[in-house]
């Protein structure tokens, strides 16, 4: 697939690269002329002018022959280039835009770093390699047809010599493969985890340094890379041994010609012109043998980097979208999980007959203690993962039958775990909406309560974040993801406790502004604290993956034991904390708790 879309230009290369190996080939039977014609001309003493005609003319088509081998070599240079980045180009992009739709299996199967080391050292390899074997392995095949043909005319017994030392480097190669080969896919393994840890400790750099585990960090990383170090010296000690037996070998075959082709020339049954031709083909013959033997370990660590690359090609999908499905037409807000069954691989079922239906407009708050199945209802409602039995609607649509991406374009999403790019707050704002004015950025951090703290940063809207937002507080990160939802003006809102990280003060302007936010959009809400649910529609207490209350607040604290615990719980709790106000509890408690 990577091979269809440059097999123009690969052709074009491809023959471009033959006729040059052709050229080169036929170079020492030229010299030979020019050498002989010479020779001739010296013993002769000729200098009439057709001599010299006829000389000019064989020194000017070696010299054609040279110089046109000299272009062509050029534009294969460069043509080929052009093949190997397109290619790499290509590969790269598949394997990027194959990364968001990864499931969460494979991501921890393969790791980031893995990940990563697939796009930016297994690609370009696997491209490498194939513009190699193209463009070099086949024109040095066809220039070794050519110069066996070219050396038996000069003489079959020099011939026969040279030829059976031209396969030594090959044998000598083919006995290290075995070795080489479990070295090379053996580092490959050894590199994709040393990127995986490298972003582990970079991404977790703050808890490392609050154990000062950054010297034993430090010197665990040394220790596999000494490892790594030495054995890659082993090989390279392995391909010199290589590399020196071809070059005895080519040694070798240069004396059997010098000594044979000297006798010969003594008795006069072969010229001098023809010697230097053979001492010509010694070198060119031995070069691609040599070359070839070279392309052996290249093609080797391409095929594990493509082993790399099409591991993740062919890993497993997030719910992809079917063949037919459809864009999604504007949403109007009815949401239905119809008896709807969920587990995470072999675990416990997450959800196990998930039922309700959300009417248009209607705010839901989701509560239940840790691993009751919330977040759960979103991924699934996101189509993150698609349900092991039953159905999500969305207007009475199969949300299996919509193009995802469609339907997310609707959705205005405040994740727990905020995350932010490395760019400005205004472009963090209008990441949903990358083309929107600076005005509607400004009124979408004015709802969020954001806009003043961004205006007393150095540069306001244009500050720079930082990786992952780190230039900003917890709470000044929840806020700009409000602002990007708000942004965006989405027919659905999903809040996982969007003022979890909020002072009091700035909770309660944000509250304001989800109320009125929220009105007319379906909206559901992750909720910790009693404040966040209290003014909700309708309250589902979510336990062991089904719905086990479904009302107001003060209706499920008279109906709902297990919603009565979770209040009681945390009254508890927040009764311990003399500073802080009742209202502001949270409502998740462990299921030890719960059990309490």
């Amino acid at each position: 697939m990577f091979v269809r879309p440059n097999a123009r230009r690969i052709g074009f290369t491809l023959v471009l690269a033959l006729a040059v190996s052709v050229a080169s080939a036929y170079e020492p039977l030229l010299l030979r002329l020019v050498v002989d014609r010479l020779a001739a001309v010296s013993v002769a003493h000729e200098t009439g002018p057709a001599v010299r005609q006829a000389l000019t003319g064989v020194i000017a088509l070696f010299a054609a022959v040279l110089a046109g081998r000299l272009l062509g070599a050029a534009w294969v240079t460069t043509s080929s280039c052009a093949v190997r980045l397109n290619m790499e180009y290509q590969l790269r992009s598949t394997v990027a835009s194959k990364l968001s739709v990864l499931s969460s299996k494979t991501h921890g199967e393969i790791g980031t770093g893995g990940l990563r080391f697939a796009v930016d050292e297994s690609a370009p390899q696997s491209a490498r390699a194939f513009s190699d074997v193209a463009f070099r392995l086949l024109p040095m095949l066809a220039y070794l047809s050519v110069a066996a043909w070219g050396m038996s005319r000069l003489d079959g017994s020099i011939t026969a010599a040279v030829l059976c030392l031209a396969p030594i480097p090959a044998v000598v190669a083919l006995a290290a493969k075995r070795i080489q080969a479990k070295r090379d896919r053996m580092l490959h393994g050894f590199w994709i985890r040393i990127w995986s840890r490298y972003t582990e400790l970079l991404n977790g750099m703050g808890t490392v340094r609050a154990f000062a585990m950054e010297r034993v960090e430090e010197r665990r990383l040394m220790r596999r890379m000494k490892w790594a170090f030495a054995s890659i010296q082993r090989g390279v000690h392995i391909d010199a041994r290589v590399t020196v037996a071809a070059g005895l070998a080519e040694l070798a075959a240069r004396v059997v010609v010098l000594t044979l082709g000297g006798l010969l020339v003594v008795r006069g049954e072969l010229t001098v012109g023809s010697l230097l031709a053979f001492l010509g083909y010694v070198g060119g013959v031995f070069a691609p043998i040599q070359q070839i033997v070279d392309l052996y370990p290249t093609t080797r660590k391409a095929a594990v980097a493509l082993e790399s690359v099409f591991h993740v090609l062919d890993a497993e999908e997030e719910a992809p979208d079917a063949a037919d499905a459809r864009p999604c037409p504007p949403i109007r807000g009815e949401i239905v999980f119809e008896n709807v069954r969920f587990g995470y691989r072999d675990q416990q079922r997450a959800l196990d007959g998930f039922d309700v239906a959300v009417r248009p407009g209607e705010t839901v708050a989701l509560v239940g203690p840790s691993g009751s199945g919330k977040s759960t209802v979103f991924r699934l409602l996101q189509r993150v993962h698609n349900p092991n039995g039953g159905r999500v609607l969305i207007d009475g649509r199969d949300l299996r039958s919509l193009e995802i991406a469609s339907v997310r374009q609707q959705f205005g999403v405040v994740p727990q775990d905020v995350v932010l790019f490395n760019d400005s707050i205004a472009a963090n704002i209008a990441y949903g909406r990358p083309a929107a004015p600076r005005e509607q950025v400004m009124a979408a951090a004015m709802a969020a309560n954001a806009h003043e703290f961004i205006m007393r940063l150095p540069h306001g809207y244009d500050t720079k974040v930082g990786e992952g937002g780190r230039a900003l507080s917890g709470g000044q990160r929840q806020r700009i993801a409000i602002a990007r939802a708000f942004l965006v003006n989405p027919s659905v809102l999903l809040f996982d406790e969007a003022t979890a990280a909020l002072d009091t003060e700035s909770e309660v302007a944000v509250q304001d502004a989800l109320r009125a936010f929220r009105r007319g959009r379906t909206t559901f809400i992750i909720a910790h604290r009693l404040n966040t649910v209290r003014d909700a529609d309708r309250i589902l207490v979510v336990s062991d993956g089904r719905i086990v209350g479904d009302g107001r607040h003060q209706e499920l604290i008279a109906s709902c034991p297990t919603y009565a615990r979770l209040v009681h719980h945390q009254l508890s709790i927040d009764a311990s904390r003399e500073d802080e106000p009742a209202d502001a509890m949270e409502l998740e408690a462990p299921h030890a708790g719960m059990a309490a």
